[in-house]
């Protein structure tokens, strides 16, 4: 009886398909929420030179993380005027949430990320935020 041959396997066909796949991988954590944080093509909220001088940056869009230290006061029309400490600072700022933005419940010690406007009076409004 003749002897048939083994075939082996393609080692270049599954160590090709082997890297295709940790590539795959790698780059859908990426695209699709690599490192968590909202709003990443916005600026860092510049905290110590909006103290200083807040008319600088009067029309920019910044991103701030931040915990709502108190509530300071709510009107139906105008919307809410928080302080948020941001992170990594020990300076409170104040933000307004509009009236269209109030519906979420925004309470003392809860974490944002906050897409802010320094709008010309130099007072920062809040555009949109989220939960971390």
């Amino acid at each position: 009886m003749p002897r048939r041959a083994r075939s082996t396997p393609n080692t270049r066909l599954i160590l090709g398909l082997v890297v295709g796949g940790i590539l795959l991988v790698a780059v859908g954590g990426y695209f699709l929420g690599g490192s968590g944080e909202p709003y990443r093509t916005s600026p860092e909220f510049p905290v110590e030179e909006y103290l200083a001088t807040s008319s600088s940056l009067r029309g920019n869009s910044y991103r701030l993380s931040g915990a709502v230290l108190n509530s300071i006061a709510w009107s139906p029309e105008a919307g809410r005027l928080i302080s948020v400490e941001p992170s990594g600072s020990d300076s409170p700022i104040p933000v307004v949430i509009p009236a269209d933005l109030s519906k979420t419940n925004i309470q003392k010690g809860q974490r944002f990320h906050f897409l802010v406007e320094v709008r010309e009076s130099g007072v920062v409004f809040a555009t949109d935020f989220t939960k971390p």
